[in-house]
């Protein structure tokens, strides 16, 4: 037996819509809190689902249930406790220097399944200060600082050196960095500083008047940062660009991409002015507008200019596959109750609206074409059935 294996008894079954929560005379197990989640492991051939403090019972939830008194093995799973230590122990370390070296104090942490995260006091975090804290914390990872994790009698506590006070009583848990952190902490931790590998933060959010730094360690920031370079070397292999010139290409083609929105909006204008026009020579109390290979934005503008000028307008979008039924509020008909109540009596698309607009989406085109047809047909001849 290793210290990530236990063999102990099943002392109690409780049953709930999760499955099974197990409790065994002595469990190996971290159980989630304090921001850090449950260990996941093995009990026997069975896998751990969750873990959870309950009661003052660490219980343990799997999928079937196991006789009470039966004898196994608990078993963790060593990749994820070294993970989760790896970001806690992480946490520990910015928490520190954040508050001793640059008087941010922290105020929430919680390891996450891709990432971890931590909530700051302060409105001035900005990313130059971000690359001189990860220089800073790397220098303590190369340090390999002692980590050392004890308990003692409440009254040998040194409450002067608490990161942050505590409320426990009895024998108190002691997670201490050596020179650098001395906490009361229930969670998991590596043995050194080096065991960290290296912490980098990924994201910056403002958060109720705070800041949120989420960040990851170990092989977690090894797979982050092969992820960022997987994405620079497709944008390096997609612009011919250098690691130098890059933010400069690529804020360039944003500004290029700008002005070509810009254009189309402009061309769509005239385009729809046009349509428009087109659709309103022919003096009909409905007007239709078939959008074959248009944008369904482009389809949609031309719709409501048609209506506002008093028609009721059918359009079609090919594209999406969808018909818009409109006017400007001055007829009876509610078209978004006339549109459901035509496409069930057809038994094709779904849709609805409001009195004044509406909007179906059909299978295929030509079942689009089908309910066009069936509507303009219905709304000329006065067959309204709402």
């Amino acid at each position: 037996m290793n210290q990530h294996t236990l063999e102990t008894v099943v002392t109690a079954v409780k049953m709930d819509q999760s499955g099974y929560w197990h409790t065994l005379e002595n469990s190996p197990f971290y159980a989630e809190g304090g921001g850090q989640p449950a260990d996941r492991g093995w009990i026997g051939s069975h896998e751990v689902l969750d873990i959870q403090l309950i009661e003052g019972e660490v219980r343990h939830l799997l999928h079937e249930s196991l006789p009470i008194g039966t004898t196994v093995e608990a078993r963790i799973d060593e990749d994820v406790r070294r993970d989760h230590s790896i970001q806690h122990t992480a946490q520990h370390l910015l928490t520190a220097i954040l508050e001793d070296r640059h008087g941010i104090r922290t105020l929430s942490f919680g390891i996450g399944s891709a990432d971890s995260s931590i909530e700051i006091e302060t409105t001035t975090m900005d990313w130059s200060l971000i690359n001189a804290l990860e220089h800073e914390l790397q220098q303590l990872v190369y340090e390999n600082r002692p980590i050392h994790v004890y308990e003692i009698p409440e009254e040998e506590v040194d409450r002067t050196r608490l990161r942050k006070a505590t409320d426990r009583m009895g024998m108190i848990r002691i997670v201490e960095i050596e020179g650098i952190d001395y906490n009361a902490c229930g969670g998991t931790h590596v043995g050194t500083t080096g065991q960290l590998g290296t912490i980098h933060v990924t994201a910056m959010k403002k958060v109720r008047g705070n800041i949120r730094l989420t960040y990851v360690a170990g092989n977690r920031a090894i797979e982050a940062i092969q992820q960022a370079r997987e994405a620079l070397r497709s944008i390096h292999h997609t612009f011919s660009t250098t690691n130098e010139s890059v933010a400069e290409r690529v804020i360039e083609e944003h500004t290029i991409r700008l002005e070509r929105e810009k254009e189309i909006k402009t061309l769509e204008e005239r385009i729809a002015k046009a349509k428009v026009e087109a659709v309103l020579k022919e003096d009909n109390y409905v007007a239709l507008h078939v959008g074959r290979t248009e944008a369904e934005t482009l389809t949609i503008a031309i719709i409501e200019r048609i209506a506002a000028t008093g028609r009721i307008a059918v359009g079609a979008n090919y594209g999406t596959q969808k018909l818009f039924v409109m006017h400007d509020g001055t007829h009876d008909i509610a078209v978004g109750k006339f549109l459901k109540t035509a496409l069930q009596e057809m038994q094709i698309g779904r849709g609805g609206g409001n009195h004044k607009q509406a909007q179906a989406r059909f299978t295929s085109v030509s079942e689009l074409e089908r309910g066009m047809e069936e509507i303009v047909r219905r709304l000329q001849e006065g067959v309204l059935s709402c």
